[in-house]
């Protein structure tokens, strides 16, 4: 604390210890006093927001690091700059009356921090303030807030703009103030064509308002390359006709590389979406087809002419199967990525290269589109420093990803050992540049945890505010080493209270998947690292020792090598078997392939009970054992589990997060680094951030009493009184 602000705050705390009672204006008089003495603002009026002259400050940043239009037609556009604990805003609305932005847990008004600002007509004075959004009960205008916690800088208005500038702590302490962190944000905005009245009742907005999700805290945006050797390829679908009856669809489809003489680098890419159903495309990988010299390329020429198939369905061909390395991957909410311009992914490496675009529609209406999404690629000649890559990892796609309802919040994990990076990543490592965390609408908080030598280090990526609808891929403010012999923790955190039914993996975004997608340098084997719950583990944690006709292990060696049907009325039908190997051949790249594209075609329930082939393995499991399941299948038991009792479900929790894993290290020629095998979750220090911000304390708010608030306030002074030292 200033020397200046010391002294005087000793004066009134002397003075106010030597009173009969604590004046009620305490409060008031010293936030005006700390806004004076740093000449942030002129003496509040009779509505105490602040003002200020339309000078320049000396504190104005010359340029804004981050800038996001937040409506489409680009008639509100955000800029910022993060600080140390500190964060600075630039609003332009196009409008002469006043705009607001606030800070939103889901993107409603309700429990909003929201700031508004405006530059009065006749005196061309700059105004700013603080408010909370309350309950539509209680009015559909904000609450001005008791504390002031924002920081106006300068304001300005012309014949179309205004334009505001104000800076905020990250964390004020204050209940009614929203904590910015790394998390995903929504931005909610409104503007209206007139200044308020004061002591009017205003008008907060009309239709003029919207929301947009952002990460406010990352590191600048890398701008795109100003070369003129950079050139684009458009990997776009052809006025494609999605399936009416189909309300999640996976289209693939293969794609030449632009004619090179030697390889190029692509150094950033971008969604091109369609205009009328954006909303439509869930996701988009471009995967790199691993071809060897004697491939007959006349067919991959001709499978790249066609439109395309249903992915990893009956009519893809066989040799698409080589197509599972992700080159790009793009989700819904992002606007793509520019590669650092040390980085750059390797683009036609030999001469003829090929690749397959993986586009996922979510479709719940089952509306029939014409759609030519796809990705824009840039590249260029001039190769960069290093050579990157993809490297998914998480839990494995599968029926076995698990989800118990009416959960306020559920723990999976995804487990990438030590003995899979020991075994594929260089003796330096391998470089982190960014994340893209990745769940379905269930998901609420993602982290990526960075694991060695029995120790957590700190997350690679985190985001305890996870939104479905804004993917965009987590840059780091610098590269983080990931070192052989190193483990990956995908952790996801959902929600589904307001789910009747379990949940488990599949392609459906009502299904659920647990993946970070970690762009990397140098590139390495690695195409995939991956975990999933052991099958018969599975089983007997959910209280099932014994099916009728089979015995548990032969239960596994189904789910693992393919048998007959488990069902007492047909056993004889033959059965897709999880991953279609024999013992023996863990190594081989056939079984392997095999393997992975069972995974990918695995039947997958919906909260609706619905699958994409009628009945899926649970509902043929009929149980023997114990007695009080016998006849029952497994279908049925799962949804007789009483999921309300809390400590059932977060034993399940604990089981499948930290007991055992059946691990999965893939190479990109479809082979098995190493033997998939079932470990135990590791034990290791938790990391902890000692540098995160604490307050020291929380002003407890009535919103119909200011009093409480003052006599709080007046409760901590006295206490500084007693332990100067430590408060000042």
């Amino acid at each position: 604390m200033a020397p200046i602000i010391r002294h005087f705050f000793l004066i009134w705390l002397v003075s106010a210890a030597n009173a009969s009672a604590i004046p009620d204006d305490l409060l008031d008089e010293y936030v005006r006093h700390v806004d004076s003495v740093n000449r942030i603002s002129e003496k509040p009026n009779k509505l105490d927001q602040r003002s200020a002259p339309r000078r320049i400050r000396r504190d104005v940043p010359n340029q804004w690091t981050h800038s996001e239009a937040l409506d489409n037609e680009g008639d509100v556009v955000l800029r910022w700059q993060p600080r140390h604990r500190e964060i600075l805003f630039r609003v332009e609305a196009r409008t002469k009356g006043y705009v607001a932005v606030g800070f939103s847990p889901d993107g409603g008004k309700e429990h909003a921090d929201i700031v508004m600002g405006w530059v009065d007509d006749h005196s061309l004075r700059a105004y700013l303030l603080d408010c909370h959004g309350v309950p539509d009960s209680q009015g559909s205008v904000p609450i001005k807030d008791e504390i002031d916690n924002y920081t106006l800088m300068r304001g300005s208005q012309n014949d179309t703009h205004t334009v505001i500038e104000f800076r905020r702590v990250l964390d004020t302490c204050d209940p009614n103030d929203y904590v910015l962190t790394g998390d995903t944000v929504v931005v909610i905005w409104a503007y209206h064509d007139n200044d308020p009245q004061l002591g009017a009742e205003m008008i907060y907005h009309g239709d003029k308002r919207g929301a947009q999700s952002l990460h406010l805290l990352g590191p600048p945006p890398v701008p795109k390359a100003a070369s003129v050797n950079v050139r684009n390829w458009d990997v776009t679908l052809k006025n494609l006709e999605t399936i009416s009856n189909m309300n999640t669809m996976y289209w693939c489809k293969i794609f030449k590389a632009p004619t090179l003489q030697h390889k190029h680098h692509i150094i950033g890419y971008e969604p091109l979406l369609g205009k009328n159903h954006s909303d439509l495309v869930h996701h988009m990988i471009l995967h790199e087809c691993e071809l060897n010299d004697k491939e007959d390329y006349s067919t991959w020429d001709h499978y790249s002419k066609q439109d395309g198939v249903l992915c990893y369905g009956a009519n893809m061909p066989p040799e698409w199967e080589k197509c599972l390395t992700p080159l790009v991957a793009w989700a819904i909410g992002s606007k793509g990525e520019n590669l650092p311009p040390h980085v750059g992914l390797p683009l036609a490496h030999r001469k003829k290269a090929f690749y397959m675009l993986e586009v996922h529609f979510d479709n719940p209406s089952m509306k029939q589109v014409r759609d030519s999404s796809g990705l824009r690629l840039h590249y260029t000649s001039e190769l960069r420093d290093n050579e990157g890559g993809i490297l998914p990892t998480g839990i494995a796609l599968s029926s076995l990803h698990f989800i118990p309802p009416y959960q306020k919040e559920y723990k999976t994990a995804g487990y990438c050992t030590t003995d899979c990076t020991k075994a594929t990543f260089p003796k330096d490592g391998i470089h982190v540049v960014s994340v893209m965390l990745h769940s379905h609408l269930a998901g609420r908080k993602l982290k990526l945890r960075h694991v060695r030598g029995g120790k957590e280090l700190p997350p690679l990526a985190q985001d305890d505010h996870y939104d479905f609808n804004y993917q965009q891929s987590r840059a780091l403010s610098q590269d983080v080493i990931i070192l052989p012999g190193d483990a990956l923790v995908t952790e996801c955190t959902y929600s589904t209270l307001r789910r009747n039914k379990p949940t488990l993996g599949g392609y459906s975004t009502k299904e659920e998947m647990c993946l970070a997608f970690i762009l990397h340098y140098p590139r390495t084997e690695l195409a995939g690292c991956y975990s999933m719950s052991p099958i018969k583990y599975f089983f007997e944690t959910l209280g099932v020792k014994k099916f009728y006709g089979k015995s548990m292990a032969q239960i596994e060696d189904i789910f693992l090598h393919g048998d007959t049907e488990v069902h007492p009325v047909s056993p004889s039908t033959p059965t897709k078997p999880l991953f279609p190997y024999k013992p023996g051949d863990e190594m081989s790249p056939e079984a392997n392939r095999r393997a992975i594209i069972a995974l990918q075609n695995a039947k997958d329930y919906t909260i609706e009970g619905e699958s994409h082939a009628g009945q899926t393995m649970f509902d043929k499991l009929v149980i023997e054992d114990p007695e009080e399941f016998r006849n029952k299948t497994f279908m049925d038991h799962l949804q007789d589990i009483p999921y309300n009792e809390t400590l059932i479900t977060k034993k399940m929790e604990e089981y499948f997060y930290t007991g055992l894993h059946l691990t999965f290290c893939r190479k990109r020629d479809d082979s098995l680094a190493i033997k998939e095998s079932i470990v135990q979750f590791p034990n290791f220090t938790v990391y902890s951030d000692d540098n995160q911000v604490q307050c020291s304390f929380k002003l407890k708010r009535s919103p119909s009493s200011s009093v409480s608030i003052k006599s709080n306030f007046a409760t901590v002074i006295l206490t500084c009184v007693l332990v100067f030292k430590s408060c000042l």
